[in-house]
């Protein structure tokens, strides 16, 4: 136990370091596992009574260290070193703390195979850059993170990870077992900590927003000010167990969603949750079997929470192997619903408890529901999965959806159901799903992009490591099948896919793939494959680019008609200085007639993003975006002073201009711009931690 803490200034001349243990042998596991770099990476532990001390040694040329001066989470293409805790040791989830060599910080959150990068903790570093590469330091205060004590006695799980990104690898210590793959849960090194101090954690968050919004309304321009409070509170009622409460929170500082083609879609169009609020924690949420390429994608999406009045959430560990989380919300109705009047807020219940057993083996339970002017939707069910040598896992979920449409009626009762067999080691990941979703399965609270099937799929990904030296780093095959019962229609539809990918130095990635499919749409099949190609790479210490070309063949839902076309991604991400950044991304889709070639829509969604971060703590953003289709051009700026997540000031400017005027009498095409919105925020905020 340390009784002089270190200074923070990336220099590792502190007595605390010459003392503490300290840990190297960092090996591979991107592109392959076990292999050495050539330059060493030292880990030193330390601790107080109040907080965890770490510091990485990382031995490299100076001249060729990708960094930046940078926001917050806006590392994740440098150069950087990763502090993987589970805080709990219970194999159930972990935060990811991430420094790069400039000292800007990014923070994720991992459970149930998915990392968040929304959550944001309170924690120092500073890193250094000298003769022998860079060195970074870390505080991590025991009021920062969730974890169990007994007698002052707290132990903790770790791994640390390194990444030199101009090599595309990525290190560990403790090195991870190949025949294990990526399941760092099970994998952690023990971190024993005595003489912790007790505390009640008390965080007390008051925050101030100013809007002026000016609306064009049938020729007129209609101006409105508010002023709104709002207070948020963190409680812990154990140092395991946190509750939080808010009210009238205002989210207007959160960055704009990146534009996706929404044209044409069977169904909506998923957007990440970013609000600070809802993320902390949220990674209990996550629930087995599910997925971005499963119809139940989230069985708790908070975005359906969509401007909450107030709200409570509880979070942590009961016990040692009891994981409970809670929300509750009262969230403001849509007001163009015709009976808005009736009821203007909609009640939203959330419930989840997990049972963690030996590695990240659980069971799990959870509930939702959203109720409004006596209507309801109510989702309740479980899931589980069970870690078996080593490498496997099986994992499932049961859903009962109950609806409730009127409150005069009467409420209806269907299913879901999920199960998963996966493997993943150094050579092979694998997986066998099976899933069965009712016709009128819903669920208000989640995200479900289809119902009314039952699907069998498999996907096999063999690697493989070239044993002579050359470009390719590890080729990738990856091969997946399904069949899909349409039940309204009884009808099949099928996919079959398959891909190569290389990966080469400097984050490099070259793909081709190519899937013959079918889907079922309103009783009728229609041909729905394509052919993908698309590279990455990071060009150099200041350009990385994305790029990808499909031609597809497609439906047009609207018209229930065949159609073939085109998708293109392009993303450049140039880091013209180290505290300038400059983004641009570009993605398009087009669908036409097979019949008769004539074009159903082209769309191109155009976005641009600027930001200077004149330190750690102040950045300027310039974001715009144009929709060809609905011709709107958005563009929004932003002042924005961090010193720790929670004490912040942002100044804000929004405006939407669109390619239409008033006649009189509605409003028609027009060749000019029209200003039909803008608006001005202010909002303040100041952490008080007691």
């Amino acid at each position: 136990m340390a009784t002089t803490p270190p200074v923070l200034d990336g220099v590792l001349d502190d007595e605390i370091w010459q003392q503490s243990p300290q840990v190297t042998g960092f090996k591979s596991f991107v592109p392959d596992f076990g292999k050495e770099i050539p330059f060493k990476t030292i880990a030193y532990v330390a601790h107080d009574s109040e907080n965890l001390y770490f510091a990485i040694k990382c031995f490299d040329e100076p001249d060729k260290i990708k960094t930046s001066i940078a926001a917050r989470d806006r590392i994740g293409a440098d150069d950087w070193i990763c502090i993987n805790l589970d805080t709990f040791n219970g194999g159930q989830s972990l935060f990811g703390l991430y420094v790069n060599p400039s000292g800007i910080q990014m923070d994720t959150q991992f459970a149930a195979g998915n990392e968040d990068i929304g959550v944001d903790l309170i924690w120092y570093s500073a890193a250094k850059i000298d003769d022998e590469g860079y060195n970074v330091e870390i505080r991590i205060p025991f009021k920062s993170v969730r974890y169990s004590a007994e007698d002052g006695k707290v132990d903790m799980g770790v791994i640390f990870e390194r990444r030199v990104s101009r090599l595309s690898t990525q290190v560990t210590y403790p090195a991870l077992d190949p025949e294990k793959g990526f399941a760092f849960l099970t994998q952690m090194m023990p971190l024993k900590y005595d003489n912790v101090r007790k505390y009640t954690l008390v965080e007390v968050l008051p925050a101030v927003t100013y809007l002026n919004n000016t609306v064009e309304e049938g020729g007129e321009r209609v101006n409105t000010s508010e002023f709104q409070p709002s207070l948020t509170t963190k409680i812990g009622i154990t140092s395991d167990l946190v509750l939080d409460a808010t009210l009238n929170p205002d989210f207007s500082q959160v960055e704009s969603d990146v534009g996706q083609v929404e044209v044409n879609q069977r169904f909506a169009v998923f957007y990440p949750e970013r609000r600070p609020f809802f993320l902390e924690g949220s990674q209990n949420f996550n629930f087995a079997a599910t997925g971005m390429f499963s119809p139940v994608r989230q069985v708790v999406n908070t975005r359906t929470i969509v401007s909450p009045t107030a709200a409570t959430k509880l979070t942590g560990l009961i016990g040692d192997k009891n994981i409970i989380s809670a929300i509750y919300a009262e969230d403001r109705a849509d007001e163009t619903l015709s009976d808005y009047h009736e009821d203007k807020t909609a009640d939203v219940g959330i419930i989840r408890y997990m049972r963690a057993f030996t590695q990240d083996s659980y069971l799990g339970l959870i509930g939702t529901h959203r109720a409004r002017n006596g209507a309801y939707n109510t989702v309740v069910g479980f899931d589980g999965q069970y870690r078996f040598n080593e490498a496997n896992v099986v994992s499932g979920n049961f859903l009962n959806s109950t609806v409730l449409a009127d409150r005069d009626g009467n409420p209806t009762s269907n299913s879901s159901m999920a199960f998963d067999l996966s493997r993943n080691t150094r050579t092979f990941n694998g997986s066998l799903t099976i899933e069965d979703i009712a016709r009128n399965f819903s669920s208000d609270v989640g995200f479900v992009t289809r119902t009314g099937i039952s699907r069998i799929s498999g996907f096999l990904n063999p690697k493989v490591f070239p044993k002579n030296e050359g470009p390719v780093q590890r080729w990738d095959f990856s091969f997946y099948g399904s069949l899909t019962k349409d039940k309204p229609s009884n009808l099949n539809e099928s996919v079959l896919y398959g891909a190569i990918a290389a990966t080469l130095p400097r984050q490099t990635r070259l793909s081709i793939s190519a899937d013959r499919s079918t889907e079922i749409f309103r009783g009728v099949e229609y041909r729905d494959g394509s052919i993908s190609l698309s590279a990455s790479s990071q060009l150099n210490k200041r350009l990385r680019i994305n790029s990808g070309y499909d031609w597809d063949n497609g439906i047009y839902y609207q018209g229930e008609e065949q159609g073939y076309g085109k998708r293109i991604r392009n993303f450049i991400d140039y880091q013209a200085s180290d505290k300038l950044n400059i983004q641009f991304n570009h993605n398009f889709s087009s669908l036409y007639s097979e019949e008769t070639d004539v074009k159903y829509f082209d769309v191109h969604i155009v976005r641009g993003r600027i930001v200077y971060q004149a330190n750690q703590y102040l950045f300027f953003r310039a974001i715009g975006q144009y929709n060809s289709l609905s011709k709107v051009w958005s563009p929004n700026f932003l002042a924005s002073f961090t010193y720790i997540p929670g004490t912040v000031v942002h100044l804000g400017y929004g405006t939407q201009l669109e390619r239409r005027e008033w006649d009189g009498q509605s409003y028609v095409p027009s060749d000019d711009y029209l200003q039909t919105f803008s608006g001005f925020f202010f909002k303040a905020s100041y952490l008080w931690r007691l």
